[in-house]
């Protein structure tokens, strides 16, 4: 992968994935239109208020991702910032959208290897980062769903009947990332059966480049599975990130005053059984699925006009908007990308560059991409300060510059 070349698709596609969100949007809006009018009542009764703590509980989910990724490459790169974190979270969520539920990763490798890891490992930290995100989706909701288990069957034997299927899945699913990224049994039987692949043409490529991916992904995991606090953390963080996405449904039912008699833990019951059931049906770009388990799981609560006016404003809050801010997002990360970043060596502080104002370390190290001729003289490489140099000059400790 090329650190120059950018992950953003060409203008075509990028068009024809928004026209593609149109026209799942369309779709909605013509399901709903006999029940639009109350759908409009219900979200007229929002206040401004109401409206923006929505937005920023819907906005938690990505800025916490960015937590999660922060601490997921800091096992790798000591030096990464939180600020590079929420960025890389960015990226994957407007990658998931316009590559149309397939960017997201190619995204992130992107943007963490224009941060100094290289593609493999990249890769293998994001496999890792969906790992941890589908395992406390099932944690969150196998625990919720022991818990009120009873209430679930004496009020709503729909659900359950969708449930088991939709559970095998998932829990397949993650099982199995699991075992290959913690088993080594596993892994050998992966490349045991890899084996069996064609020699010939595409297929022969293919096989050499999964046993690369499978053997990087070994690796990650490997180190960063050994740090238990760490993987603690993360878990921790994808379960407060559930539990704030969770929150919304039940803000919506009192916000537009949609009486239903449910508790506060019965919502997050109910919305985390649609995340569950959502990632058993097939989606394009993060659209189709979540609503079609939406209005499955909540119909049997709430009547046909309450689950879809619950449904808009759900979405409106953890999906529109979320690609609103994620489009923004990408465009500043790109932007901080292509001008430079500041100083990110670990004694930043006595960096003299930062002091003036320039945050353009790598614009002086490495000349968009070339090392500074100061940095090839061995005698200087030691050297804790670089001379000054056109008026710029910073501090440098070695092995810890580290440029944008």
């Amino acid at each position: 992968m090329s650190s120059s070349a950018s992950p953003a698709p060409s203008r075509r596609k990028t068009l024809l994935s928004l026209v593609v969100l149109a026209l799942l949007t369309g779709i909605v809006v013509f399901i709903f239109r006999e029940h639009w009018a109350e759908i409009s009542e219900a979200l007229s009764r929002l206040t401004l208020g109401q409206g923006l703590l929505a937005l920023a509980v819907g906005l938690s989910y990505p800025l916490l991702e960015g937590v999660s990724s922060w601490l997921i490459v800091r096992s790798r790169l000591s030096h990464f910032p939180l600020r590079q974190g929420i960025d890389n979270a960015w990226m994957g969520t407007f990658g998931n959208v316009v590559g149309l539920g397939a960017g997201s990763v190619p995204f992130q490798t992107w943007y963490l290897h224009r941060r100094g890891l290289d593609v493999g490992p990249g890769v293998g930290l994001m496999t890792l980062q969906y790992v941890f995100h589908k395992t406390s989706v099932l944690l969150y909701a196998t625990v919720l769903l022991l818990a009120g288990r009873p209430w679930i069957a004496a009020n709503s034997d729909g659900v359950l009947r969708y449930l088991p299927g939709a559970y095998a899945v998932v829990a397949g699913v993650i099982v199995g990332l699991i075992a290959l990224c913690a088993l080594p049994v596993v892994q050998r039987l992966a490349r045991w059966l890899l084996h069996f692949l064609p020699d010939t043409g595409r297929w022969a490529e293919r096989r050499e480049s999964w046993l690369k991916q499978l053997d990087t992904l070994s690796t990650e995991s490997r180190h960063l599975l050994a740090d238990k606090p760490r993987c603690a953390a993360i878990l921790g963080v994808h379960l407060v990130k559930l539990f704030l996405l969770f929150c919304l449904p039940w803000m919506g039912l009192r916000f537009m005053e949609l009486d239903t008699g449910l508790t506060f833990w019965q919502v997050q019951l109910l919305t985390s059984l649609t995340l569950f059931v959502s990632n058993a049906l097939p989606n394009v770009a993060g659209m189709g699925s979540v609503e079609t388990a939406f209005l499955l799981v909540y119909s049997s609560f709430l009547p046909d006009a309450s689950s879809m006016s619950l449904l808009m404003f759900y979405r409106l809050a953890s999906y529109y908007a979320v690609f609103a801010a994620s489009a923004v997002g990408f465009a500043l990360a790109q932007r901080r990308l292509n001008r430079g970043g500041r100083c990110e060596c670990r004694h930043r502080p006595r960096c003299r560059g930062r002091q003036a104002g320039r945050h353009d370390l790598c614009s002086r190290v490495h000349h968009r991409g070339r090392q500074h001729p100061e940095l090839r003289d061995p005698a200087l490489r030691n050297h804790s300060h670089l001379s000054e140099e056109r008026g710029r000059s910073c501090w440098r400790y070695p092995h810890r510059i580290r440029c944008s």
